[in-house]
């Protein structure tokens, strides 16, 4: 009986001891995948900026996860349909408006967050460049077994100047959900007013004065003397004809963003406000 219960014991530690040594294996296999991710996305984010210093193209291609590139895509096709700046601003991965700087650098990458087996990360950073220094994060997919971007979190200063985030994906989507507004169609009755040329000091030199029955008068600001006109509509384009006189139309196209008329020549006329 003595020597049964010692060949029991000894077998429950060697079991224990087993499921010690797996329990160790599984620890360092999950470690090892961990550190191998982390590698990986450390990489991907310095390649990504290399790449945007050397204004390279096809960024979203290389780093970004399908999801954002065919939301960009849906972004910069509502956009074409804008006469003014659409949703995009600057250059969303530099914060940058104008050409990049050639000598970014990532400093300060903290994973907030990192499952190896959903395939999901959080990482922050600070962007550092000789123009600006940008705090950013980025939320990572793992998709066809590589890295990618999946969103980007962007921080900012409020009107108190505390600082505050917002996810790109979510502004994008929000973008998107709004309905397209169709831009007014010009009438008589809506561009009726008066719109002045301007001398080099800002002062106003000439003017055209548009009534909404389809007619307008130019004159010289000063000047008793006028030149009376019939106008037609088109799209955004004004013409103005002589009354009485066989004439060739003169011709400008509005633009609604600036207020102004503007001919072939380079004539530019502004609305003005009145009081």
């Amino acid at each position: 009986m003595r020597k049964n219960i010692l060949m029991i014991s000894a077998l429950l530690m060697l079991m224990a001891c087993g499921g010690k040594k797996t329990q160790t294996e599984n620890a360092n296999a999950d470690n090892s995948k961990e550190a191998e991710a982390k590698e990986e996305i450390v990489g991907l984010i310095n390649d990504l900026y290399a790449a945007e210093a050397k204004n390279e193209g096809n960024i979203d291609g290389r780093f970004a996860c399908s999801g954002w590139r065919k939301m960009v895509d849906a972004v910069e096709a509502k956009d074409a349909h804008l006469e003014e700046i659409g949703f995009f601003n600057d250059d969303y991965w530099t914060m940058m408006q104008d050409s990049n700087p050639d000598d970014f650098e990532v400093r300060d990458i903290k994973f907030e967050q990192l499952d190896t087996e959903k395939g999901t990360a959080t990482v922050s950073f600070v962007l550092y460049s000789s123009i600006q220094t940008v705090p950013q994060k980025f939320t990572l997919c793992r998709e066809d077994g590589d890295w990618r971007v999946h969103d980007i979190i962007r921080f900012y200063s409020d009107f108190d100047d505390v600082e505050s985030s917002f996810s790109f994906r979510e502004a994008m989507q929000s973008y998107l959900d709004e309905p397209l507004e169709e831009a007014s169609e010009l009438t008589f009755a809506n561009m009726e007013g008066i719109y002045d040329s301007l001398d080099e000091d800002m002062n106003s030199e000439s003017r055209i004065c548009l009534n909404d029955d389809g007619t307008a008068t130019w004159s010289m600001i000063g000047s008793l003397n006028y030149t009376e006109y019939t106008y037609t509509i088109s799209g955004n384009t004004i013409c103005l004809k002589v009354k009485g006189v066989e004439s060739e139309d003169d011709c400008y196209d509005y633009d609604p963003d600036t207020r102004t008329l503007k001919n072939e020549q380079g004539a530019v006329y502004y609305r003005q406000v009145e009081d």
